[in-house]
């Protein structure tokens, strides 16, 4: 094996080997995906535990436009992969607290573009949003 072959055979090498290592060590997000957002009724937080293939843990802060928790309010959240048709059923989520609500196991089944479809029924009124992610590998 010539020279020439060998040095661009352990460059290549060390090239693989610290690209590995930084993959491994280069700095995550710790923590949930926080999003805010809102509707002319309500403010929306959403904490979503993972956007990764499978499924995920979603928590939502429902308050009015004043920042009051709505007690009352039923919850449910459907996820929703636009550009492939995919939608997930529609999961009620379990009130934890005043204006508090938690999905155990919402399914994301591929990567890609997402949204959360959210229904915020406070049986006087019907409130929805959607929530855009990002689901990766």
């Amino acid at each position: 094996m010539s020279a020439t072959r060998k040095s661009i055979l352990l460059t290549g090498g060390a090239l693989i080997v610290v690209a590995a290592l930084a993959w491994f060590v280069w700095p995550r997000p710790s923590g949930p995906l926080v999003l805010r957002t809102g509707t002319a009724q309500h403010l929306v937080t959403v904490s979503i535990d993972s956007l990764r293939i499978g499924t995920t843990a979603i928590d939502i802060t429902v308050t009015d436009r004043m920042g009051a928790t709505k007690d009352h309010a039923a919850v449910r959240i459907q996820a929703n992969q636009p550009l492939m048709g995919h939608a997930g059923q529609p999961i009620t989520a379990t009130a934890t607290g005043a204006g508090h609500f938690h999905a155990a196991s919402v399914p994301l089944m591929m990567t890609g573009q997402w949204e959360l479809r959210l229904s915020i029924d406070e049986h006087d009124s019907l409130d929805e949003l959607a929530v855009p992610i990002w689901v990766g590998g």
